[in-house]
């Protein structure tokens, strides 16, 4: 068995040849595979974005099996590029980076979600992040990167506010022009005698409640756009938070992060800055798992890809967040495609696939069966547009031959069964 040093020798030999072949995108040393398993026997490892049938190669691209007495092992790795900085522009974008309504500085891309009538893609984030706390309009510019992160609406608006759940302060900035006007006579009266304190209009409202803090953007251009979540992977469905849940989130300032439920069913006073507060029930309450910017990020339970809550504030000690019920409730949305949204030639082939998943194993059974799929029903020779569930078989048999309990059904469950005549499928 050849020495690391020899294989370093060989690699340093044939390395730049190696790097000249199309696909190949790097060289280096491990141990060599042998039926998807790895072996103790070091190799020189090329590295290539796809392996491709040998057949369809030339003689130049092909990697020899062995070089100086040192055997090859071609690894797939796909394309490797540079890894960017969550706060770049993304293109597509995808839930865990930076975005923003364009008058804020930045929050995060929470997740994509679809409208609940629709079913058309749309970005989730906080109100705060895509709709400047209730100051601003549909069809404002939401940027991506966010403005504190370079991004310029000339080039960077990713999406258009689409609605948000507004947010009911407890106090703000008064806008009545009445108590402004008292305020500004006391103010002069106390500069004439000569008092340092000032009276400040304030709009008062405590006994003001909300249950969240989310808003929605379309994307101008559906292809900009990502399901997944960086590090986290997509949405399946939702799951309510429960004590000593394990957490996870992506966002942008502090990347993926770990947390646990520590209290659930909690009214919290948040702060808004510029004199602004408004108070927030039925909130669930993690470790601290954030940071500035992080503010419309998605929660998912740590051992899945089941949505938990929207984060939107939180403190060194603590980070909060919506319950993800509330919020999919509140802006009318959902993570999947609703049924109304959905064409009738999608619904049959959710139907056949149920169907094929329900009784694949029963039918891969029969003699002669060699695959069970979903495709398009055939009648006298001809393909029809009626989905069928396709049983593939080796080869067609007369129903005369066949035993009873051999015959395959005309249709299952209301779902049309079309056989195919395959031949004998091998490896190649």
């Amino acid at each position: 068995m050849p020495r690391f040093n020899e294989i370093q020798q060989a690699r340093a030999q044939h390395e730049s040849a190696l790097m000249r072949k199309p696909n190949v995108v790097g060289v280096g040393v491990s141990y060599k595979s042998v039926a998807g398993e790895k072996s103790g026997e070091l190799c020189m490892a090329v590295l290539v974005q796809q392996k491709l049938p040998k057949a369809g190669l030339s003689a130049e691209a092909l990697v020899p099996q062995e070089l100086d007495g040192v055997r090859t092992d071609v690894i797939q790795v796909g394309e490797l590029r540079a890894l960017q900085a969550r706060t770049d522009r993304w293109r597509p974008a995808r839930g865990g980076i930076s975005l923003g309504h364009y008058q804020i500085s930045a929050g995060t891309y929470g997740c994509t979600v679809r409208d609940k009538t629709s079913g058309t893609r749309l970005i989730l984030s906080n109100n705060h992040v895509l709709a400047n706390s209730n100051n601003a309009n549909p069809g404002d510019p939401i940027l991506q990167p966010g403005p504190a992160d370079g991004g310029q609406q000339a080039q960077d608006t990713l999406a258009h506010l689409e609605r948000f759940a507004p947010i009911q302060f407890n106090e703000e900035p008064g806008s009545c022009s009445i108590a402004g006007s008292v305020a500004g006579l006391g103010n002069a009266l106390a500069r004439l005698l000569g008092s340092s304190h000032r009276l400040q209009s304030i709009r008062a409202n405590p006994q003001a409640a909300n249950l969240v803090d989310a808003a929605v953007a379309r994307p101008i251009n559906d292809s900009d756009i990502l399901d997944e979540i960086i590090d986290l992977g997509t949405v399946t469905g939702t799951i309510a938070a429960a004590l000593g849940m394990a957490v996870r989130k992506s966002g942008r300032t502090t990347a993926t992060t770990s947390g646990q439920v520590s209290v659930l069913d909690a009214t919290v006073s948040i702060s808004y800055g510029a004199g602004r507060s408004a108070t927030f029930e039925k909130q669930i309450v993690t470790t601290a798992m954030s940071q500035g910017g992080d503010s419309g990020s998605l929660l998912m339970e740590s051992s899945g890809s089941l949505a938990v809550g929207l984060l939107f504030g939180g403190s060194e000690q603590a980070t909060i967040h919506n319950p993800i019920q509330a919020v999919l409730d509140s802006l009318d949305i959902t993570f999947t495609v609703p049924v109304a949204a959905k064409g009738e030639a999608q619904i049959a082939v959710e139907r056949a696939q149920a169907v094929r998943n329900t009784y694949q194993a029963e039918l891969m059974k029969k003699p002669n069966v060699v695959g069970v799929g979903v495709g398009l029903r055939h009648t006298g020779g001809q393909r029809t547009d009626q989905v069928a569930v396709v049983v593939m078989v080796d080869r067609k048999v007369p129903l005369a031959q066949l035993r009873p309990q051999d015959r395959l059904p005309v249709e299952i469950d209301g779902v049309p069964v079309d056989v195919k005549e395959v031949g004998e499928l091998r490896a190649q």
